[in-house]
């Protein structure tokens, strides 16, 4: 894990609820059926699926040191979240399919997590977001509309894994893009209930 005071130029950077790891394998079944579909989507590869939280963009190191001590007092008032898997969906809908996506269910946990670290970024600097929250793991990325449909008909009638499952910590990332699709590296994570530190 880099250590932020160790960064020196500016990181494009965003703030997430990492995966829980069954329905991770779960996402991962539903991806081997999937690429059979022969579609032109960009699927996510499972080890990398995480909840995005808010999208930072490119952020200076001293902005991403002051988030820092915002996202570990949002950690110290929350809670571990019990998630579970809801609907499939598509941006922006099914007929015209760009990003497929599995709803995340939480009684309104995650929303309110996601508040708070609306509250805490913008309390470090940076523009607020406006755009609406939907707590989802994106599946994958339309690239064309050679096969759209029959992607989007495949996922719509998926079922993931329902069981409730335990998130217990923010992860701060960094994405790193390449010819390869992007890299993510965890640059701090802060658990959820923890006493700061």
């Amino acid at each position: 894990m880099e250590e932020l005071h160790d960064l020196t130029g500016p990181v494009r950077a965003f703030i997430a609820l990492p995966c829980p790891e069954a329905l991770r394998r779960s996402i991962a079944a539903g991806l081997e059926e999937w690429r059979g579909v022969h579609a032109d989507v960009a699927w996510t590869d499972p080890r990398k699926t995480h909840l995005t939280l808010r999208f930072l963009g490119e952020a200076d190191p001293d902005r991403l040191r002051r988030l820092d001590a915002g996202l570990r007092e949002v950690a110290r008032r929350g809670r571990p979240v019990e998630a579970r898997a809801g609907a499939t969906g598509a941006f922006p809908g099914w007929d015209r399919p760009r990003v497929l996506w599995l709803g995340v269910e939480s009684g309104g946990a995650v929303e309110r997590l996601a508040e708070d670290v609306e509250a805490a970024t913008r309390a470090a600097g940076f523009d607020p977001d406006e755009r609406r929250f939907t707590p989802h793991l994106t599946l994958g990325r339309v690239r064309s509309s050679r096969g759209a449909r029959r992607a989007a008909a495949a996922v719509r009638s998926w079922e993931a894994d329902r069981r409730p499952q335990r998130v217990d910590e923010i992860v701060l990332y960094r994405s790193r893009l390449g010819p390869g699709g992007s890299r993510h590296d965890a640059l701090a994570a802060y658990r959820l209930g923890a006493p700061g530190r």
